[in-house]
């Protein structure tokens, strides 16, 4: 079980710690990241979801995500979600903030992140057991993965606001 700091509308911790499996205060939030990792290539990271329906979304291709702990700063959320999924190490340096929302139904700050970094598939260790497969794509196949539906439904609107304009962009890796 795991425990969180609970927040305001305004992102203000309120000193409030919960367990992952209470219920959240109306007007209490708590932080969820999800981390695009991209390469020099203009190609995106893209994990395969185990079948475990424990899980959310199983079977589906998805980002790299996780709930901040008490204690931890979304970014340190980055780092040990980016460790657990895939057994790569980074820094706050690779780390690029693009976005924070308030999800008010669901009781959580969402915020967004892209780490621009070359990594080897190869180098890559399903570390914590919720993913099975890794691998690059190009914009193109993106397009063609979401219309066959076989990625996350959930984040579609995100990769149409964050990820496809930064992958079209000409200068963004550095």
């Amino acid at each position: 079980m795991s425990s969180w700091d609970l927040y305001d509308d305004k992102f203000n911790n309120t000193g409030i710690v919960i367990n992952d499996t209470d219920e959240i205060p109306d007007g209490k939030y708590h932080y969820s990241i999800n981390t695009w990792i991209l390469n020099s290539k203009k190609q995106l990271l893209l994990i395969r979801n185990t079948l475990n329906y424990n899980i959310h979304y199983p079977g589906f291709w998805n980002s790299i995500n996780g709930n901040v702990l008490s204690g931890e700063s979304p970014t340190d959320t980055c780092i040990r979600a980016i460790a657990a999924k895939i057994g790569i190490k980074i820094s706050n340096f690779d780390i690029k903030k693009i976005d924070t929302k308030l999800r008010v139904p669901y009781h959580y700050i969402y915020e967004t992140y892209i780490v621009n970094k070359d990594i080897d598939l190869n180098d890559i260790c399903f570390v914590d057991n919720t993913a099975v497969q890794a691998k690059w794509i190009d914009l193109k196949e993106l397009y063609n993965m979401i219309e066959n539906g076989e990625i996350a439904w959930v984040l579609i609107p995100r990769i149409e606001e964050y990820v496809i304009p930064l992958m079209k962009e000409t200068n963004w890796f550095n």
